[in-house]
């Protein structure tokens, strides 16, 4: 991005009649020029108001006039003049007053002193009139001038009865002033300039906003407001401008809020050090001595942002740096997207790649994405030369099941060349400080670089700091108001400082700066000082003119209050539309309505604290803006919060304390009120994203429920990877059924059978209306079940119904499978089947894949490999080129293979494996595709079991040997692909442990089994038949060694299990059973034989044994761990991402 002088048109009037104008301009205007400036044209905007802009030692030494004069030359081309009935400061040879006219004298002479010899001619000129003078000459270059004039009779329109005073200060000094002011306006119209006459403050804002925005397009119609990206070469800018549109916006964003941030003034040479480091470590390319990570910590607000764009603006290397500022949009805090945004910038394709191994534990498409994302990262680590800084890493997070991806920080590479740098900042102490700390030093990876920022500690550093920001917008403090700021207990940290100058900046009255210092230096946090600032934000902008007289000082209310907590309660942030419609909805409507101007008044003197994205979505831009906003202005020192419906907002007073009550009224109040809000918009992603989130938030599950319920929400949930992919619906999904499974008695499958079952009732009903009126239809609706339903709809409804129809009960069903409710999830599907055209390939492709893994867990094998079959010919038939059909049908054939394995049908299998060793070689890449693994899976399971038939040995030994180096070369890859914590790892641990087991290695087999049942346990429902298998073979391994109390253990868990999943299918469990009853009767044996004649007999739980005996107490805690598989996870729980229990995996018994 080129950076441009920034605009600083100069402000020119007398200051005592011009007071109300020029914060009109300051609070309203200006900030709308900034945003344009910032936003169209790649600059800032910085107007020179010198009210309090010299201090008062630059006054005495009269540098008035010169400082004017320089600051007109520095703002060159451009001057902004207001002139109203007053002349101004000027000689007056015939005063009384002999200091002033010394003073004055004393500024002529030190501005021609100064270079400008001309203003010895003006001495009976006033100090207006001299910057008109310096303005309008051919030195100065002044090009862009314009003049307003007040009407002359404005005091008696302001003020019908004016006073003495009031006559002072609007009207002219003398006679002699007033002549001297005709001419001086007349010879300003001469001279070609445009001149506005204005006769309120509302009316000059207007023409001057007008003027400048015409202005500025003319300036800039031959510029080109994106050049190039100074840290990168000109193919990666190209590269850059070549991505989609919604691409380019999400890198442009990360480059703005560098530029905005990387501004050298904001915090003078403080860094300076920081920044060599960072220039030592990025220039260490090729040099294996130095560590491959900087870690940049430090405390909230010390400045790690701003450095690490500072140093990017000024980095001068051939290798390309590529920046990621997590926080500057919403999704940037997500992983996927921040290696997205790496990858595209490196020229990496990743909108093809796809993951599709079969049946795995991911539902989510953003996971496989991410994964993805991960494997090509690692990748280009190895082959490409760069520098990565990340920023804010503690605010990275994931939306995906695997939250272990973050803490494990396995989404770094494990080992690091010499050709890669990596940057990190991160705030000290946080959780991914810690983890960082704590992973990224232990097992064999590389080691790490710790920077500590420590805020500044030398005083003077802390008035550059100010004074450099100050001079931005041309003012300046005194010594002693300086050091008033800088002796303050938290002006160490630089966040602080910034605070308090922008406050200063937009302050327009000299003569209460005092005033307003004394105020920041007592607060005692950083959260009391923004505090204080949203208190300021609610006294200028929380209310129409009609209301400020009911304004209390030491409270923060309004629409401005509650503008800010929406935005904070807010799941994604909130665009302008939404925030101003949730206003609207609690009670600002009539004369009390936030109108569009307000808002943008508002957001331009604030957008320092609130970052607008691409899309239109604003959010806080800082945690410390973000924490302020939820403990002071939600719980802090607050005194019934007021707003136009007072009713509404039920706010009771609480010292800063903050009481928890108080911020959980709070809480559930803005929740509710945006869930109100999204509630009454079209159903839209946007809105799937935050309705349901606030009904969730709020404890209303109720109203959850029939947003989850619904079917064209539950459709956007289950198709969300076609909606957007930074959007994660689907697991969404499975988090609200979690929440609602804890706290409400709303049941997944018999929500989704009503659902469907009413959608069947719906569109036979309009169809029999809509041709003939059938009676005995009629008459059956009311009464038949699903199944005559579906009967009924096959004659009845039209053909595009009728897909509509197939597809909510082919989501509802695969949604049950997933979640272990097999018996309705089957039903479902099946009646999908029935109820689907057939020749809609593709969806009866989906159907009868979803079915098949449905059967594989109610471990019908024999169904699931039929459906499976089915789906492949299905898939074959189909001609929707969006289906990568190869890929898909080595997955079909995978699972096949898995059915035949498990029946011992290993001809079949084997011949199967071929087809589909052949279908993997016609794939490019093949050997980097998950499902090419599941194959090598598939193969070692099929090795091991043609060796248990073989009775030599040495064949034998060579079968099982190389089914353990298939075992270990797929369980390498899965714990590279998913993480060590993921359930296909554990399906690999399981297999391993029943190769050990059969081999005789039972101490082997024990570890193999612990481990994925650790996996198992912490990702999956805890009452998944995945649990119960290991818990299966574990007993059986401790039945061998003759440890009869866990071996029954394990069994009872195992039958527990099973026996809540498959109630009226025995063969599932009766061997199970069996082994209970079996341990039970040789523990019993062995304990007569050891107990002695006082020990009571052991306590055992049998299936027929009621709940509420006594000699069930001590297994009560066991089976609510099990009988409750939402109870370990919490989507409050923000440290922890949630793990989705699925039937994308495989369950094996033998």
């Amino acid at each position: 991005m080129e950076v441009r002088k920034p605009v600083c048109p100069f402000i020119s009037s007398t200051f005592r009649d011009f007071q109300e104008e020029r914060d009109h301009l300051v609070k309203y205007i200006f900030p709308e020029i900034q945003q344009i400036c910032k936003e169209k044209y790649c600059t800032h905007f910085a107007p020179i108001d010198l009210r309090w802009g010299i201090n008062k030692n630059q006054a005495q030494k009269g540098e008035v006039i010169s400082l004017c004069i320089d600051f007109i030359k520095r703002g060159s081309p451009w001057f902004i003049c207001l002139l109203g009935d007053r002349y101004g400061y000027h000689y007056d040879a015939e005063a009384e007053d002999e200091q002033a006219k010394e003073w004055f004298m004393k500024n002529i002479d030190v501005a021609a002193k100064e270079g400008h010899e001309w203003v010895r001619q003006c001495m009976s000129k006033s100090i207006t009139e001299i910057e008109i003078e310096a303005a309008l000459s051919e030195d100065f270059n002044c090009t862009q001038c314009f003049f307003y004039f007040r009407d002359e009779d404005y005091v008696y329109k302001k003020f019908p009865n004016p006073t003495e005073e009031q006559l002072k200060t609007y009207c002219s000094e003398s006679e002699k002033s007033a002549k001297r002011l005709r001419a001086l306006k007349q010879r300003i119209k001469d001279s070609n300039y445009k001149v506005t006459l204005f006769s309120s403050p509302l009316q000059l804002g207007e023409a001057l906003l007008s003027d400048l925005k015409q202005a500025l397009e003319e300036y800039y119609k031959d510029c080109h407001t994106m050049t190039h990206f100074p840290h990168l070469p000109d193919s990666f800018t190209e590269r850059v401008h070549n991505l989609a549109p919604e691409n380019r916006e999400m890198i442009l964003a990360h480059h703005i809020f560098e530029t905005s941030r990387g501004d050298s003034a904001k915090l003078a040479d403080f860094g300076d050090d920081i920044i060599t480091k960072l220039n030592n470590h990025a220039y260490s390319i090729g040099q294996s001595s130095h560590k491959p990570i900087l870690l940049l910590s430090g405390e909230q607000g010390c400045g790690k942002s701003t450095l690490m764009a500072r140093w990017a603006l000024q980095y001068n290397s051939t290798v390309p740096l590529i920046t990621h500022y997590i926080g500057c949009s919403t999704y940037s805090r997500d992983l996927a997207h921040t290696l997205e945004n790496v990858l595209q910038i490196l020229g990496i394709d990743v909108d093809d790649s796809t993951s599709n191994e079969p049946l795995t534990a991911c539902t989510s498409k953003q996971w496989s994405e991410l994964q993805d994302n991960i494997e090509h990262f690692n990748r280009i680590v190895q082959e490409q030369t760069f520098v990565l800084a990340i920023d804010c890493l503690e605010a990275l997070s994931s939306d995906s099941d695997h939250a272990h991806v973050l803490e494990d920080f396995t989404w770094l590479p494990s080992s690091i060349p010499d050709n890669c740098r990596i940057i990190l900042t991160c705030t000290k102490g946080s959780n991914h400080y810690l983890h960082f700390k704590s992973n990224y030093n232990s097992k064999g990876k590389s080691n790490f670089v710790e920077v500590e920022i420590g805020g500044i500690t030398d005083v003077e550093q802390r008035k550059a700091v100010v004074t450099k920001h100050l001079e931005t917008y041309c003012k300046s403090l005194d010594p002693g108001q300086l050091a008033t700021i800088c002796n303050s207990h938290l002006s160490y940290n630089p966040m602080y400082l910034i605070a308090v100058a922008n406050e200063l900046r937009v302050f327009g009255i000299y003569e209460e700066v005092d005033k307003l210092i004394d105020e920041i230096v007592q607060a005692p946090t950083q959260d009391q000082l923004w505090f204080n600032i949203f208190k300021r934000w609610c006294r200028d902008y929380g209310w129409s003119d009609e209301h400020e007289n009911t304004y209390r000082p030491n409270e923060p209310f309004g629409w401005v209050q509650d503008a800010l907590c929406f935005i904070a309660m807010s799941r994604r942030g909130l665009s302008e539309e939404e925030i101003l419609g949730a206003l609207e909805l609690i009670g600002y409507r009539d004369s009390s309505k936030v109108t569009t101007a307000a808002w943008a008044s508002f957001y331009r003197a604030a957008q320092d604290s609130l970052i607008k994205e691409y899309t239109g979505i604003y959010s806080l831009a800082h945690g410390c803006v973000q924490k302020a906003v939820l403990c002071s202005v939600m719980g802090g020192s607050v005194d019934n919060l007021t707003t136009p419906l007072a009713s509404a907002a039920p706010h009771t007073q609480s010292k800063l304390c903050r009481m928890p009550s108080i911020y959980k009224r709070s809480h559930d109040f803005y929740h509710i009120q945006l869930a109100n809000y999204f509630e009454k918009q079209p159903t839209t992603w946007r809105v799937l994203e935050e309705l349901p989130w606030h009904w969730c938030m709020a404890h209303k599950w109720d109203k959850l429920h029939r947003i989850v319920r619904t079917p064209q929400y539950f459709q956007l949930f289950r198709s969300s990877s076609e909606i957007n992919q930074f959007n994660t619906f689907k697991i969404d999904l499975f988090r609200y059924w979690d929440e609602m499974k804890q706290h409400s008695d709303h049941l997944p499958s018999e929500t989704y059978k009503r659902m469907v079952k009413d959608e069947l009732e719906s569109a036979i009903r309009t169809s029999v209306e809509e041709t003939m009126r059938i009676p005995e239809v009629e008459n059956d609706l009311g009464t038949c079940d699903i199944e005559r339903l579906v009967e009924l709809a096959s004659i009845y409804v039209p053909h595009d119904d009728i897909i509509k129809l197939t597809k909510i009960s082919w989501l509802a069903g695969q949604f049950l499978g997933e979640i272990c409710d097999y018996e309705p999830g089957t039903k479902l599907l099946q009646h999908a089947k029935i109820l689907c055209p057939g020749k809609h390939s593709t969806l009866l492709y989906q159907i009868n894949y979803s079915l098949g893994k449905v059967y594989y867990y109610k471990i019908d094998w024999e169904k699931a490999r039929g459906s499976f079959i089915e789906a492949l010919k299905e898939l074959k038939k189909s001609s929707d080129s969006k289906w990568d059909t190869l890929e898909e049908q080595c997955a079909l054939l995978n699972n096949t293979v898995s059915c035949l394995l498990i029946m011992k049908r290993l001809n079949e299998a084997d011949r199967i494996l071929k087809e589909t060793e052949e279908k993997y070689l016609k794939i490019s890449n093949y050997k980097k595709s998950p499902g090419y693994f599941m194959y090598l899976f598939n193969k070692s399971r099929l090795l091991v079991k043609r060796a248990n038939k073989i009775k030599n040995l040495v064949e034998k030994k060579k079968l099982l040997t190389e089914a353990v180096n298939l075992f270990e070369e797929t369980l390498e890859f899965r714990m590279r692909h998913y993480g060590w914590r993921h359930p296909l790892v554990a399906l690999n641990w399981q297999e391993k442990g029943f190769l050990y087991h059969q081999w005789g290695n039972r101490e082997q087999g024990e570890i193999c089994f612990k481990k994925a049942l650790e996996i198992y346990e912490e990702v999956l429902s805890q009452d998944h038949v995945l649990i119960a298998t290991c818990y299966y073979h574990l007993g059986m391994i401790y039945e061998e060694d003759r440890n009869w109390s866990q071996g029954l253990r394990c069994f009872e868990i195992a039958l527990l299990i099973r026996r809540s999943k498959f109630v009226f299918s025995k063969k599932h469990w009766k061997d199970i059973l069996r082994r209970k009853i079996n341990c039970e009767r040789r523990q019993r044996c062995a304990f007569d034989e050891e107990r002695s004649n006082s020990a009571p007999p052991p306590v055992t739980l049998t299936a027929d044994t009621p709940p509420d005996s006594p000699s069930a107490v001590p297994h009560r805690r066991l089976e609510r761990h099990i009988l409750n598989p939402y109870q370990r996870y919490s989507l409050f729980d923000t440290d922890r991402q949630i793990a989705i229990p699925t039937s994308d995996l495989i369950e094996k018994v033998n």
